[in-house]
């Protein structure tokens, strides 16, 4: 190389670099003496961000003071929107959840009704609520109807730009994160909570990977402690305000981050439980750093709800009667409800199969799942035939109309005739070819005499049988606090007249007055009704509101801010002779010729009782019912148990025992003695032997080479 070429070069590299230092000093300038303030003025910017402080929720306590829910403080792992970096989101969650999987306290909400089976996408369900929600959010986005779950997975990648290259386990994992993010409202004025129960390892973590997980932060909340096992029914749960919910709360003047109770007494008294929210200011620089805090309004804590319920009594309930459930050859499920006769309070309320309210989240899917449905709380959201628990309301109607009186007698002829194209059959002659004879009102109850109460059926008519039912409160609904009581129905012309308008039901016949006596028909009532329905038997024809809600305490405790007084809601009008009838055949039901003698012979207190056994359709068990109140002379509370598939209400019956034996003597495995007889005077004592005038029966002689059958296992077609 010439020295004329070298010298080009380096003149040239020499201009180069005077051009660059040229271009940095013109930079500086305008940065310094151009746009130096209004940089500065950017540099020194800050950014005002409004955070809302979550209020504590009220506790919730049983009647004795006992702490069935309460508060804890916990770690939570949320996501802050404004800090969440517009590219690179969906790695940000599989970091998140690497970290959040390996914990084992830690807690996710899912709803997205989609899983992996076999490397395939399919629907965990397709009649849940979850399903339903995620159609709706089809619709919303004017996907195709009828998509597979493969390909509603795909639109959800795309839509929430989850790429391809990922594995299906990693595309659902993402996709099941942002699902939820959308269904609680995550934006600028609402974190979403990734994970709740955070333990200090996991917080230690991802404090400690902060820099490769922006937007993620560590917070304190308050969570819900479930401090028992039972009644998850009766409690529920709670959880996030939902996008397809945000309308209610938004008017009651929630936030967006509000947890709300779902279902439940939860759910019920949510006006008391939840708190007012507080709100703070955060001030940060450009760069995202928190540069002050302020406290613009402290949040107040929610009520204390105070239940009827008893909770160590609702535990002896729930045990029994799943016990029992348990031990009948194939029964399915059942409930049992306890009322204060004199208030309508609810003191338990016991469903088979239930849930752990301890250990809902982790369990909700197989709980989802479960056919035999331990979500639903049978005590109010499933209706059954009531048998011939029924009967003492027609008694009563017939009583009252002067249809019959104490002494009135009815012959059972076995075969009920009236009708030439319906004549149904006592359960006795069905049994055995033999008949009740003649049965006086407080003889139908005791021995439930099917061919009585046709007959009292019968002259009453279908539309007064309709009308004393309605009174008792059967076919109403009972007032009860909780979401999802159904109404059921009561078989008379009335309701059948709108099915027959629906083209559900055929005209009401003659033959349909005599199954609606004996509480069959389009009978259907819940196991609250009936209970409530024994009640105002028991206590002369009130029928009050049933409630789970005692009072209302503020946080401390230290104020009562309501007191729930007893409400009468319908009224039976009846005579006290007509009670002192009813009362007196339901107390020969448990006494020593009753068909539930069996179970309380000899029992330490008088009972009252009732029991049914009512028709399900064929191939099915039927179902067995039985309702009691107790003691006979003072009444204090009413039980009614129905078990699906129990077969008869006498095997029903020993649920009922157990509870009276909590109630009265604290003990559900209380044992009593037989009573001891003693006889003044030799020649009135007959060893072994049946005396009748002037003739002795030895017991070998008193019988009639029969086996006793339950009433309640054979009824009519």
């Amino acid at each position: 190389m010439n020295k004329h070429t070298r010298f080009r070069r380096l003149l040239a590299l020499g201009l180069l670099a005077v051009f660059g230092c040229l271009v940095s000093a013109a930079n500086l300038i305008s940065l310094e003496m151009i746009h130096g303030e209004e940089y500065a003025k950017k540099a020194d910017q800050q950014y005002s961000y409004t955070r809302t402080v979550s209020a504590s929720r009220g506790e919730i306590l049983d009647r004795n003071g006992v702490k069935l829910v309460s508060n804890s403080t916990m770690y939570a792992i949320t996501i802050d929107y404004a800090m969440w970096p517009k590219e690179g989101r969906n790695e940000v969650v599989l970091k998140l959840l690497d970290l959040i999987n390996n914990d084992t306290t830690a807690q996710m909400t899912d709803t997205l009704p989609i899983h992996l089976r076999n490397k395939q996408f399919v629907f965990t369900s397709t009649k849940n609520d979850n399903y339903k929600k995620l159609q709706s959010f089809c619709e919303e986005q004017d996907w195709p109807a009828g998509m597979d779950a493969s390909e509603v997975m795909a639109r959800l990648c795309e839509y929430y730009g989850v790429s391809d290259s990922y594995s299906n386990l990693k595309k659902i994992r993402i996709v099941r994160v942002r699902y939820q993010m959308t269904r609680e409202q995550f934006s600028i004025y609402n974190n979403y909570t990734m994970a709740t129960n955070a333990s200090i390892d996991l917080v230690t973590k991802v404090m400690e990977q902060h820099d490769q997980l922006p937007g993620v932060e560590v917070e304190t909340q308050s969570e819900r402690q479930i401090n028992t096992s039972t009644a998850g029914n009766i409690i529920g749960y709670t959880g996030p305000i939902y996008q397809e919910d945000w309308g209610k709360y938004e008017d009651l003047g929630y936030s967006m981050d509000s947890i709300v109770g779902k279902v439940g007494v939860e759910e019920a008294f949510e006006e008391y439980l939840h708190g007012k929210d507080g709100q703070r200011t955060i001030r940060t620089d450009s760069r995202g750093h928190v540069i002050s805090e302020q406290t613009d309004r402290e949040a107040e804590s929610g009520n204390t709800t105070v239940l009827t319920i008893d909770s160590a009594f609702q535990a002896v309930v729930e045990q029994s009667l799943a016990e029992q459930c348990q031990a009948i050859e194939g029964a399915e499920g059942g409930a049992a409800v306890v009322l204060d006769v004199n208030t309508g309070e609810i003191l338990a309320m016991a469903n088979y199969p239930t849930y752990n309210p301890q250990t809902f989240q982790q369990d909700f899917e197989t709980l989802n799942e479960n056919q035999l449905s331990p979500l639903v709380n049978r005590s109010i959201a499933t209706v059954y035939a009531p048998g011939s628990t029924f009967k003492i309301c027609t008694a009563v109607a017939g009583l009252e109309e002067g249809i019959i009186d104490r002494y009135s007698q009815i012959y059972d002829q076995g075969i009920y005739t009236f009708y030439d194209d319906y004549q149904p059959r006592c359960w006795l002659y069905s049994a055995y070819g033999t008949t009740h004879g003649s049965e006086d009102v407080i003889d139908a109850i005791k021995d439930s005499c099917n061919y009585f109460f046709f007959e009292t059926g019968r002259l009453l008519g279908a539309e007064k049988l309709e009308k004393y039912a309605k009174k008792f409160g059967l076919g109403e609904y009972t007032g009860i606090e909780l979401s999802g009581e159904k109404r059921g129905t009561v078989s008379g012309p009335t309701e059948r007249a709108e099915a027959v308008k629906n083209g559900t039901a055929a005209e009401w016949a003659p033959g349909d007055t005599l199954q609606s006596a004996i509480g069959q028909g389009d009978n259907a009532f819940t196991p609250l009704q009936l209970a409530n329905y024994c009640a105002a038997i028991a206590n002369g024809g009130n029928v009050y509101a049933a409630h789970l809600l005692k009072e209302v305490k503020s946080f401390d405790g230290k104020k009562t801010i309501e007191t729930i007084k007893p409400e009468v809601i319908s009224k039976v009008d009846a005579s006290d002779e007509t009670w002192s009838i009813v009362h007196e055949g339901m107390s020969e039901v448990t006494g020593e010729d009753g068909t539930a003698a069996t179970v309380f012979e000899y029992y330490p207190i008088q009972i009252a009782g009732k029991s049914g056994t009512a028709q399900r359709g064929e191939g099915k068990q039927d179902n067995g019912l039985f309702i009691s109140y107790a003691p006979y002379e003072t009444p204090e509370i009413a039980v009614c148990v129905v078990i699906e598939g129990g077969d008869s209400g006498n095997n029903v019956a020993p649920v009922v025992r157990d509870i009276y034996n909590y109630y009265f003597y604290g003990d559900v495995d209380y044992q009593y003695e037989p009573p001891v007889y003693y006889y003044d005077d030799e020649e009135d004592y007959e060893d072994d032997e049946y005396y009748d005038e002037d003739e002795y029966y030895d017991e070998d002689d008193y019988y009639d080479d029969e086996e006793y059958y339950d009433e309640d296992e054979y009824y009519d077609e």
